[in-house]
C-alpha cells in the first residue's frame, strides 16, 4: 500500500514538474525567464525568489493583483508582459519592485496609465506600453518616474495633448514614441514644438501634415481657437495635395489591369495549344 502510495506521488510531482517546465523556460542567462501559456499568476510559484528577468507572453492574465512580484523585489529588473490579454491593473501591483529597469506591457488591452500602479517603481528606465488602448493618462504619474528614459506609448488611443509642465517631470526621458495614436491636430502642432524645445527625441508618423497644421493655424480664420475649424481646413488642404494625383494614378491602374488581362489570355492560349 505504501508503495502504491509513494508510486502516486512521483507520478504527481514528476507531472507538475514537466507541467512546468512546458510553461516556463530558463533563457540563456542565469535567473532570466520565459514563460508562455500561463492561465494565472500563480502558476509562477516555482520560480525560485532570485529571478532577474521574467517575460510572460501569450498567456491569458486579464488581471495583475497587488504586490504580484514583491517576492521578486531583491532581484528583478525586467519584467515584460506581453500579449497576455492584460485589461486591469490593481493597486500597487509593481509594489516593492525599486530594482526593476524595464516595464513592458505590450499589445494587451490597458486603457489607462494609473498613478495607482506606478508607485513604486522609483528607478524605472523603460516604460513600454504600445499597441493597447490606452485613453487617458494620470497626470501624477509624470512625478514617479524620476529615472524614465524611454516611454512608448505608441498605438493606443490616445487623444488629448501631453502637457509640457509634465513632460518636464520626466527630467532623464530620451526618447518617445507617440505614433498610430488618433492625436487632435492641435496636439500634433503643440507636441511638435514642446518636444523640440525639450530636447527629447520622438518618432510620430504624423510627417506632412505638420505642414498642413502649420499653413491652417497661421492663415485660416479662427483654427487658433477652434479645433472643428482646424480639423476641417487640414482635412481640405490634404485633398487638395493629393487630388491632383488621383486621376494619373487611376490611368495607371486601368493599364496595368489590362496588361494583366492580356497576360491571361496569353496564358489561356498557351495552355489550349499544349
Amino acid at each position: 500500500m505504501k508503495g502504491s502510495k509513494l508510486y502516486v506521488v512521483l507520478v504527481l510531482a514528476t507531472t507538475i514538474s514537466f507541467s512546468f517546465a512546458e510553461l516556463c523556460n530558463l533563457e540563456k542567462q542565469p535567473g532570466w525567464y520565459k514563460c508562455q501559456g500561463l492561465s494565472s499568476l500563480a502558476e509562477l510559484a516555482s520560480l525560485p525568489d532570485s529571478v532577474v528577468g521574467l517575460k510572460l507572453e501569450k498567456s491569458n492574465i486579464s488581471n495583475i493583483p497587488s504586490d504580484a512580484f514583491s517576492r521578486f523585489a531583491g532581484s528583478l529588473i525586467e519584467l515584460r508582459i506581453t500579449g497576455c490579454s492584460l485589461e486591469k491593473i490593481e493597486d500597487d501591483a509593481f509594489k516593492s519592485l525599486d530594482k526593476l529597469e524595464t516595464l513592458d506591457l505590450s499589445n494587451n488591452r490597458i486603457v489607462a496609465i494609473e498613478t495607482s500602479w506606478i508607485r513604486g517603481l522609483s528607478n524605472l528606465k523603460e516604460l513600454i506600453l504600445f499597441k493597447n488602448q490606452i485613453r487617458k493618462i494620470d497626470p501624477e504619474f509624470y512625478g514617479l518616474l524620476p529615472k524614465l528614459e524611454l516611454l512608448d506609448i505608441a498605438y493606443n488611443e490616445l487623444v488629448d495633448c501631453i502637457a509640457e509642465s509634465n513632460v518636464k517631470k520626466l527630467t532623464n526621458l530620451k526618447l518617445i514614441l507617440i505614433a498610430g495614436n488618433p492625436w487632435s491636430y492641435r496636439c500634433r502642432s503643440d507636441m511638435t514644438y514642446m518636444l523640440k524645445r525639450s530636447n527629447i527625441n520622438w518618432i510620430k508618423d504624423w510627417s506632412v501634415g505638420d505642414l498642413l497644421i502649420e499653413e491652417c493655424l497661421a492663415h485660416e480664420p479662427n483654427a487658433k481657437t477652434d479645433d472643428a475649424i482646424l480639423k476641417k481646413c487640414v482635412d481640405r488642404k490634404s485633398f487638395e495635395s493629393f487630388g491632383p494625383i488621383l486621376p494619373s494614378l487611376e490611368k495607371k491602374v486601368e493599364e496595368l489591369s489590362s496588361k494583366v488581362e492580356e497576360l491571361k489570355n496569353e496564358v489561356n492560349d498557351l495552355k489550349k495549344k499544349s
